[in-house]
């Protein structure tokens, strides 16, 4: 993983990753809305939804020991050492169905890939998943 303090240029940029630990060999999908009842999603397929609140929270945490620095340090900020509600929609990228990522509109080609990618090596691009609107 490249450093997040390194000077860098707009192609390195796109090329930044932050790491979410893959911990099973199958998923579900995380669209609550979706009529698929939390489908199950095997390895090496699903569509990775990389929302832009996911990548402006992980842009200064690319690693899970980062990202529990940034969580108790908001929740000193806070004032409080009890638990506090974590929004995981804007910590993590959300794993969907065929269905779930049409109906975001999302570039399934890209989404498709972020996913393979995600399972086979932990870390995912730091940048929102393109739609598939022009």
């Amino acid at each position: 993983m490249k450093s997040p303090t390194s000077i860098s240029t707009w192609q390195d940029e796109a090329s930044r990753s932050f790491e979410v630990p893959v911990r099973s060999e199958v998923g579900c999908c995380s669209e609550p809305a979706c009529s698929c009842g939390n489908a199950v999603i095997p390895k090496d397929s699903g569509y990775l939804h990389i929302g832009q609140k996911v990548v402006d929270f992980r842009k200064d945490c690319p690693t899970p020991r980062d990202l529990l620095r940034k969580l108790n340090k908001t929740q000193a900020d806070l004032g409080c050492f009890e638990t506090f509600e974590l929004d995981h929609g804007a910590v993590y990228p959300r794993l969907l169905c065929r269905q779930a990522a049409i109906r975001h509109q999302l570039s399934l080609q890209v989404a498709a890939q972020d996913a393979v990618d995600w399972w086979n090596t932990g870390e995912v691009p730091l940048r929102s998943t393109p739609t598939s609107i022009k």
